[in-house]
């Protein structure tokens, strides 16, 4: 497909944020080259070849396979090629979104899947309600075992009760960290407290642990100690054991999680699936020389793309799990604003500072990058860098135009160190999945050929590098991609 000249400068703009994946080292050549400015595109795998199906364009070469499609009860008239069962019959839930690949048996690939369920959404996640967090609420996870050939061997609920299970990250020790994007809490609605909703039995807001390697629902233990908010991604560094948390709000916090089991002896490469669970300490990013920072550079430049950094702290907060995230303003019943109690209130005012949506995060050699979705002048998004060693935090790049960078979401690493981002073109222009070399040169690998135009999600490669997994949210599709990945051109 032909390259338009906005799609040059997508080089210096590519969105560093993922699901918790941890980038290889040959990511940080690419990272300096997208820095320095536009380069020129690779050949990659060639061009893309329309999809007879009208799914998943790709190069000549590769092929895919469509595994466990699902729908929302709404979507019925999409057709039978989007409705599919679970290995026990139930219907596959639909709204795929976040995605973690672990290594399976016999060389193949075992998938955590999100699946991002409002309120009233279905089919639900383990609709027979065998362990729900709450009996009422539709969303969760489920698990996918795919053979070393892309083929689908079996698929289950592994996480069901759970609301707008969005993003999350791997961890080290094999488990999948899923988060809510919600924070309902159950009640009557009172003209004040917009978290309250009749619709669940359960607070919500949190982050829950999947094992990977566990056969069927997992008992469903909300992390409350790493706060209740409206959560995106995790990223936990290897070195210390510690996670960093981001907030899909448009004046969010950047988080950081330090588990207490590390403060009684434990070290960080002996964490074990449940060790979240035992408590820990809630902390915020704060710039001390610029307490209050508003980073989005719309009320004043905050940072400047690969300007010098700026030495950061951590601000403990004093109630992770509050009440109240979100208030309906006095007089005002249909309209919502931050609460005083809200997480990031606290640290606000604690002089934390500020992201505009920051979703995606990837640990890296040191440093974790993560994205914010609306942040910059135009809000077209930023990437930001916090080198975990120096404790400095800086703008790596803000794109300035739509075509360039709208939103982006997933990203990941191929064997080869280049980048694989996931666009989400929320304005449904089109969506691909975005090859980055290590020299920063960039090429197209997938457009999402369906007419929903929705989200491309959950990019993860299996262990042996020979199958890219992608989703698509709606309908929801799980892609399993192979083809001559050896064969990618830098010319």
């Amino acid at each position: 497909m032909h390259m338009t000249p906005t799609r040059r400068s997508f080089l210096r703009n590519v969105l560093l944020g993922t699901t918790g994946l941890v980038l290889g080292d040959g990511m940080l050549p690419a990272i300096a080259a997208i820095a320095r400015g536009p380069q020129r595109f690779a050949t990659g795998f060639g061009p893309l070849v329309p999809d007879p199906a009208g799914l998943l364009d790709l190069p000549a070469g590769f092929h895919y396979k469509l595994l466990s499609p699902g729908l929302l009860a709404s979507q019925r008239a999409l057709g039978d090629r989007f409705q599919s069962t679970l290995s026990n019959g139930d219907p596959t839930p639909g709204l795929h979104d976040g995605m973690g690949a672990f290594a399976g048996p016999d060389g193949g690939t075992i998938l955590v899947r999100n699946h991002e369920m409002n309120l009233g959404d279905g089919p639900a996640v383990d609709p027979s309600r065998v362990r729900p967090y709450d009996a009422k609420v539709s969303g969760g996870t489920t698990t996918l075992w795919v053979d070393r050939h892309g083929n689908l061997t079996k698929s289950f609920a592994s996480l069901s009760g759970t609301s707008r299970n969005c993003a999350g990250g791997v961890t080290p020790w094999g488990t999948w960290l899923t988060a809510e994007e919600a924070v309902y809490i159950p009640g009557t609605p009172d003209g004040r407290n917009a978290d309250l909703d009749e619709g669940v039995s359960q607070r919500h807001g949190y982050v829950f642990e999947v094992d990977a390697r566990h056969e069927g629902l997992s008992e469903p233990v909300p992390l409350k100690a790493m706060g209740r908010f409206r959560h995106e991604a995790v990223a936990v560094d290897p070195v210390t054991g510690y996670a960093y948390l981001t907030e899909d709000r448009e004046d969010g916090l950047f988080y950081r999680y330090r588990p207490a089991v590390l403060e009684q002896g434990h070290k960080p490469r002996d964490l074990r699936p449940g060790d979240l669970a035992k408590g820990g300490v809630l902390e915020a990013l704060r710039v001390p020389s610029r307490p209050g920072l508003v980073a989005h550079n719309r009320a004043g430049v905050a940072l400047t793309p690969r300007g010098p950094g700026l030495p950061v702290d951590w601000v403990r907060i004093p109630d992770p799990d509050p009440d109240m995230d979100m208030e309906h303003p006095p007089g005002d019943p249909n309209g919502y604003r931050t609460a005083a109690s809200a997480t990031r209130a606290q640290g606000y005012a604690l002089g934390c500072t500020q992201f505009e949506r920051s979703e995606g995060i990837a640990y890296a050699r040191g440093s974790v990058y993560f994205c914010c979705t609306n942040g910059g002048p135009k809000a077209f998004g930023q990437v930001f860098r916090l080198d975990l060693r120096r404790q400095q935090l800086s703008l790596v790049v803000e794109p300035d135009e739509h075509a360039v960078l709208d939103g982006p979401d997933n990203l990941c690493v191929a064997h080869s160190g280049d980048l694989v981002v996931c666009e989400d073109n929320l304005a449904r222009r089109e969506n691909f999945v975005v090859g980055i070399t290590p020299n920063g040169r960039s090429y197209r690998i997938a457009r999402n050929a369906h007419p929903s135009r929705r989200e491309l999600a959950g990019a993860c490669f299996s262990a042996d590098g020979r199958t890219l997994f992608v989703n698509v949210q709606e309908p929801g599709m799980t892609f399993a991609i192979r083809g001559p990945w050896e064969k990618r051109r830098d010319d």
